[in-house]
């Protein structure tokens, strides 16, 4: 039979078919975007609904490019439909999803949440520029541990820190002196961790975390002493794993002396501290600072509050790394201060009068 010459001239190449849809999709998704912006804003959830069908059957049929440009044009808009928002925030492709995650008013705070726990850094970092970023999600950007992610929150004046979240950005900042500059120039910074970080950080660190600070509190954190051997020791640690420990310990009744001697006789003196820290009910940076030659009639007090024995006090103040022995007479006298101590005297003045 011979060829039909007019079906072989109307035939269409491999594909050409889907290629027509999706030019046809693309050009509907722009004319309905168009239509949502330009026209009369819909308010009721119901033409919202409407849209976000109508934008779901669009989307499916187009390619990131398509999407990126829908989600620049709807970032913006106060009532964008919600699982269309959704939808692009949860995007792979982070030139489809950031405007969504760095503008969308749309979004819940469980959805950034979700996004943070599994997105990548350039997720990550969009969320962070976002305006009034609540000190819940900054503790979660933080944790993920990216550094464009905390240089980006640092440098967002709307953002809100937990004192965690602080305590966090500030021990990386011991390591990163272009961090440190930028968490220098911040108003917010509570006063107490500011002066321990210039305490403990590297000469640039500290240099030009001074040098971006605004000018009323310069002079304070100029006169503030620098490191000791053991501050800059305690410096590299890290409590957020140990926190966990013994938080754990001390909910089935076992964070006492047994647990605390334990540590100190393996040289584990940030769970040494994370356990004072939990049994007196007081900040870690607190009883950290107590393990300074110059404090250690404090860190006696802070020992006797938490309800430790002498045995485990005296094995603590004998052990602590990156200070000078203690004489056999000097802690003959501290035992005699420990048991003049009264227990509720010692928890007053640590939870109270001590910085």
């Amino acid at each position: 039979m011979a060829a039909n010459p007019t079906a072989a001239r109307t035939a269409k190449p491999a594909g050409q078919d889907a290629t027509d849809a999706s030019e046809l999709a693309s050009d509907i998704l722009r004319k309905t975007t168009s239509l949502f912006m330009s026209g009369p804003r819909p308010h009721a959830a119901e033409q919202l609904d409407l849209y976000d069908d109508i934008f779901a059957r669009l989307t499916a049929q187009v390619g990131a490019d398509k999407l990126a440009e829908l989600s620049a044009a709807l970032a913006g808009v106060e009532r964008a439909p919600y699982a269309t928002a959704r939808q692009l925030a949860v995007h792979g492709d982070v030139r489809v999803a950031a405007p969504m995650l760095a503008k969308a008013a749309v979004l819940t705070e469980r959805d950034l949440a979700e996004v943070i726990k599994t997105g990548s850094q350039a997720h990550l970092v969009a969320i962070a520029v976002r305006k009034q970023v609540t000190d819940k999600l900054t503790d979660l950007l933080i944790a993920r541990g990216f550094p464009a992610v905390r240089m980006a929150l640092v440098q967002n004046l709307t953002a809100r820190f937990s004192e965690d979240g602080y305590r966090s950005l500030f021990k990386s900042a011991e390591r990163d002196e272009d961090l440190a500059e930028k968490l220098g120039s911040r108003t917010d910074l509570p006063a107490k961790l500011s002066r321990a970080f210039v305490a403990a950080a590297s000469d640039g660190a500290r240099a030009k975390f001074i040098k971006s600070a605004p000018l009323a509190t310069k002079a304070t954190l100029q006169a503030t002493p620098t490191r000791s051997p053991g501050a800059a020791m305690r410096a590299t640690w890290d409590y957020s794993q140990i926190k966990t420990e013994v938080a754990a310990l001390n909910r089935t009744g076992k964070l006492g002396d047994a647990a605390v001697n334990r540590y100190v006789a393996t040289g584990d003196f940030p769970a040494v501290i994370a356990s004072i820290s939990l049994l007196g009910d007081v900040a870690v940076e607190i009883i950290e600072a107590l393990m300074d030659d110059d404090r250690i009639d404090d860190l006696l007090v802070a020992c006797k509050g938490s309800r430790l024995s002498w045995a485990t006090t005296s094995m603590i103040m004998r052990g602590r790394p990156g200070c000078a022995p203690v004489s056999a007479t000097d802690l003959e006298e501290y035992r005699k201060r420990f048991d003049k101590l009264s227990l509720s005297e010692a928890q007053w003045k640590t939870r109270h009068g001590m910085k």
